[in-house]
C-alpha cells in the first residue's frame, strides 16, 4: 500500500487547478489521469495543457472513472454537495479551503469520511510554507520562549471588490469575505497557540457593491489563548501588502512574511548594552540578506528546471500535496485532517458571529436590467467590459433595442442594472448560441478582449472567436459590423510621423506583444471578409482610454509595477493619445447609422493634452500618496525583457518568445496622432479640454477607486 501510485482526479478547472496539476505532475507517487468541470472548453483547455487523457462534465461520470483522489477546487458553497458525494463513492477527498460555509456541514463531511474509511485533507497551504516552518520549529522547541502575543496580518488588495465579478459567492454576503480569507490567519492561529478562550471582532471600511451587496474591507479580531494574546488584521483596501505573522516570545521576536517566504528571529546579542543594538540589528539584516539570496537561487532553479519553487505560492501547494499523499496510506499531517478543517471553520464562525452587520444602504434596489425600449436589432458583444457599458448607455440614448452577450447572467445583470437592454447568456464561440443572439440583428459591435499566456490562447481565444462571429453575422445579413481595434497595433515610436486611421498597422505585427497581434490579426481577417464577402465592416482604434471605471494603474501610461510604482516608456515627457471613454462610446454610437463608411477605420484620440509624468503627478496629488514614477531608458525595458525571455526559451518553457525592442518602443507612443478623419466623417467632438480630461478622466476615476 505504501508503494501505491494513486491515480487522480481534478474536480473544477478554474484558476487554482493549474497549481494543484502541476503539484501533481512533481510527485512520483501519483497519477493525474481525469479533469472535470462544467465548461467542457475548460476541462480540455487543461487537459491538453497539464496532459489528463479524461475529461468529464460531470461528477458522476468522473466517479464513474477509476480514480482513487478527487481534489475539490469549486467555489466554497459547492465544496459539501460534491464534497459528501465524492466520499460516499468511497474516495478520498483533497479539498481546497474553506472547507465549507458552516461547521454543521464540515461536522457531517468528517463523520461521513470516518464512516467510509477514507481520508479527508483540507488544503491549508501556506503552514507548509518553508518560512513558517521555521517559526513553527521555534515556537514548539522553546526558541522563541513561552509565546506573548501573535499578530497576524493579511492585509492584501481584493481586486474583486474594485472589478467583479460582483455576483461572486465571496461578495454575495459580508461574511463570506472572511470565510474566504479568514481561514489563512486562523489556520496559523489555531497551528501555533490553539483554539481561543476569548475573541472580539471588530469591522470597518464597508462598502455597498454592485448588485447590492456590503462587504467590510477591515476586520479586526482581538483574542486570547491562555494566556498569550492574539490579534488578526485582515485588510483588502488597496495599499502595501502586507501577509506576515509576528510572533513575541520570551526569549526572542520571530516574523514570518509569509508573502515572501522569508523568516527572521530577533534575540538579544549578549554583548552588552552599547553593541547590542548594532549586533542585532546587524544579525536581522544578516538573515533577510540570507533568505533572499538563497530564495532567489532557488526561484532560478526552480524556473529553469520547471519546478513549483519558482514561486512561494506554487511551492506552497506542491508540499502540501506531497504531505497528503505521503499521509494518504497511514496517518495525515495534522495540519491537513479533516478535523483541523472543521477547527477552523468553527472559529471563523466565532468570531463572525462577534460582527455587527448593518444592512446596505441601498439594499431596496433591485440590481436587474429592465426590458429593452424594443425588440433588440444592435448586438454588442463585451457590452459589460470598460467601453462595452458605455456604449451600451449611448446607444440607448439613442432609443434603440439593444441586445447584450454574456458568459454569466447576473453578472450581466449588475453591471448593467436599471438600463433597458436584453441579455443573452452564452459562449460567443458557440455557433449556434450566435445564429440564437442574432436573430433580428441589424448592427453588431464586438468589443471584446481576451487575455492569454500564449499566441494559440490568443489565436482560439480571440482570432478564432472572432472570425466565428463575422461569418454568423454575415450569414444572417447584419447591416453593420463594427469592431474594436487598437492604437498598439500601430508601430508609433517614430517622433516625425503623424498617424490617423489610415495609417498601416505595423507591417511587423509579428514581432509585436501578443494582444497587439491577435488584435492586428483579427482586423486582417475581418478585412478579407469584408472585401471578399462584403462584411458590412467598420474599425475603430481607441487611443488610451480613461474615466470612471479605469484603475489609476493604466498601462497605457507605464509599467505599474505596483499602484505607487511605475516605470515610464522612455522619459514620459511626450503627449499620450489619450481619450476618455464616453467619447470613444459616442464615437461608436455615431457608427450605428453613418452613411457609407463601410471599409473604413476610425482613429479615436483626443487633443494631446497630458504627458505620461503629468498623468502621475495629477493621480498622486489626487491619492495624496506621491507615487515613483521612473523615466526608464526603452533598452533597459528590452535588455530586461530579453533576458528573462532568455531563460524561458533556455528551459523551452511553452509561453516563451522572442523579446521585442520594437514592441518596447512602440509603447512610448512619440507619435503624433490625428483623429481628424473621425471628427470630419462622423461629426464627432472629443472634449478637447485640459481641464475636463483631468477631472473626468483622471480625478473622477481616482475617486471612484479608492472609494
Amino acid at each position: 500500500m505504501i508503494n501505491k501510485k494513486w491515480k487522480v482526479g481534478l474536480l473544477g478547472a478554474g484558476y487554482i487547478s493549474e497549481a494543484h496539476a502541476k503539484a501533481l505532475k512533481a510527485n512520483d507517487n501519483v497519477e493525474l489521469c481525469a479533469i472535470c468541470d462544467l465548461s467542457i472548453a475548460r476541462a480540455e483547455k487543461a487537459a491538453k495543457t497539464f496532459a489528463i487523457p479524461q475529461v468529464f462534465s460531470s461528477l458522476q461520470a468522473l466517479l464513474e472513472s477509476d480514480v482513487d483522489v478527487v481534489h475539490v477546487l469549486l467555489p466554497p458553497d459547492a465544496h459539501y454537495a460534491t464534497t459528501r458525494q465524492i466520499l460516499e463513492s468511497g474516495r478520498h477527498v483533497f479539498l481546497e479551503k474553506p472547507m465549507g460555509v458552516n461547521a454543521e456541514e464540515c461536522q457531517q463531511l468528517v463523520e461521513l469520511a470516518d464512516q467510509k474509511q477514507v481520508k479527508l485533507g483540507v488544503n491549508h497551504n501556506f503552514l507548509f510554507l518553508p518560512a513558517y516552518e521555521k517559526l513553527r520549529l521555534q515556537a514548539r522547541d522553546g526558541t522563541l520562549g513561552k509565546l506573548d502575543q501573535v499578530t497576524i496580518n493579511w492585509l492584501y488588495a481584493f481586486g474583486l471588490i474594485k472589478f467583479g465579478p460582483f455576483d461572486n459567492w465571496i461578495l454575495r454576503e459580508p461574511q463570506n469575505l472572511f470565510l474566504e480569507l479568514g481561514p489563512h490567519l486562523v489556520a496559523f492561529l489555531l497551528d501555533l497557540v490553539g483554539p481561543l478562550d476569548y475573541v472580539a471582532t471588530d469591522i470597518f471600511k464597508p462598502i455597498d457593491l454592485p448588485g447590492g451587496a456590503r462587504t467590510y474591507r477591515r476586520w479586526h479580531v482581538h483574542g486570547r489563548c491562555i494566556d498569550t494574546g492574539i490579534d488578526l488584521n485582515l485588510s483588502v483596501l488597496p495599499g502595501f501588502a502586507d501577509r506576515s505573522i509576528t510572533v513575541r516570545g520570551h526569549a526572542a521576536t520571530a516574523k514570518c512574511d509569509f508573502d515572501r517566504d522569508i523568516y527572521c528571529r530577533d534575540e538579544p546579542s549578549g554583548a552588552g548594552v552599547h553593541f547590542d543594538n548594532l549586533l542585532t540589528t546587524e544579525t536581522v539584516a544578516f538573515q533577510y540578506a540570507k533568505t533572499g539570496v538563497i530564495n532567489f537561487v532557488r526561484a532560478i532553479n526552480g524556473k529553469l528546471k520547471k519546478q513549483p519553487s519558482a514561486d512561494p505560492y506554487f511551492e506552497t501547494i506542491h508540499l502540501s500535496v506531497t504531505s497528503f499523499y505521503s499521509g494518504l496510506a497511514g496517518e495525515l499531517d495534522s495540519r491537513l485532517d479533516g478535523r483541523f478543517g472543521l477547527q477552523v471553520i468553527q472559529t471563523c464562525e466565532r468570531i463572525i458571529h462577534q460582527a455587527h452587520f448593518e444592512a446596505p444602504i441601498a439594499s431596496g434596489q433591485i440590481w436587474t436590467v429592465l426590458p429593452a425600449l424594443q425588440k433588440p436589432t444592435v448586438l454588442v458583444i463585451g457590452g459589460t467590459g470598460f467601453i462595452g457599458k458605455y456604449l451600451v448607455q449611448a446607444l440607448i440614448k439613442k432609443g434603440l433595442g439593444v441586445r447584450v452577450i454574456t458568459r454569466s447572467k447576473n453578472a450581466g445583470q449588475i453591471a448593467l442594472a436599471g438600463l433597458p437592454v436584453e441579455l443573452a447568456q452564452g459562449d460567443p464561440a458557440d455557433a449556434s448560441f450566435l445564429d440564437s443572439a442574432l436573430e433580428g440583428i441589424d448592427v453588431v459591435y464586438h468589443l471584446a478582449k481576451t487575455d492569454g499566456k500564449n499566441w494559440q490562447d490568443y489565436y482560439t481565444q480571440d482570432v478564432l472567436v472572432t472570425k466565428n462571429i463575422a461569418e454568423r453575422a454575415l450569414a444572417h445579413g447584419v447591416k453593420r459590423f463594427v469592431y474594436t481595434g487598437t492604437i498598439d497595433s500601430y508601430y508609433s515610436a517614430d517622433a516625425n510621423e503623424v498617424i490617423t486611421g489610415d495609417t498601416p498597422l505595423d507591417p511587423n505585427i509579428e514581432s509585436r506583444n501578443l494582444y497587439a497581434r491577435s488584435k492586428a490579426t483579427c482586423e486582417a481577417l475581418l478585412t478579407e471578409l469584408h472585401t471578399n464577402q462584403s462584411l458590412p465592416l467598420v474599425i475603430f482604434r481607441p487611443g488610451i482610454v480613461i474615466g470612471k471605471g479605469c484603475p489609476p494603474a493604466h498601462w497605457g501610461v507605464g509599467m505599474f509595477e505596483s499602484e505607487t510604482r511605475v516605470q515610464l516608456w522612455g522619459d514620459g515627457k511626450n503627449k499620450l493619445p489619450l481619450v476618455l471613454v464616453e467619447d470613444v462610446a459616442e464615437a461608436l454610437a455615431m457608427a450605428l447609422d453613418a452613411p457609407a463608411i463601410e471599409g473604413q477605420t476610425f482613429l479615436l484620440t483626443d487633443q494631446p493634452m497630458l504627458s505620461a509624468q503629468d498623468y502621475v503627478d495629477i493621480v498622486s496629488k489626487e491619492l495624496g500618496t506621491k507615487l515613483r514614477a521612473e523615466p526608464t531608458p526603452i533598452w533597459k525595458l528590452y535588455l530586461s525583457d530579453a533576458i528573462k525571455e532568455f531563460a524561458k526559451n533556455a528551459i523551452k518553457h511553452p509561453n516563451s518568445r522572442t523579446s521585442s525592442y520594437r514592441d518596447w518602443d512602440s509603447r512610448s507612443h512619440r507619435a503624433r496622432y490625428d483623429s481628424s478623419k473621425t471628427m470630419v466623417v462622423l461629426g464627432w467632438k472629443p472634449v478637447g479640454d485640459r481641464e475636463l480630461m483631468v477631472q473626468r478622466g483622471i480625478i473622477d476615476a481616482v475617486q471612484a477607486f479608492m472609494q
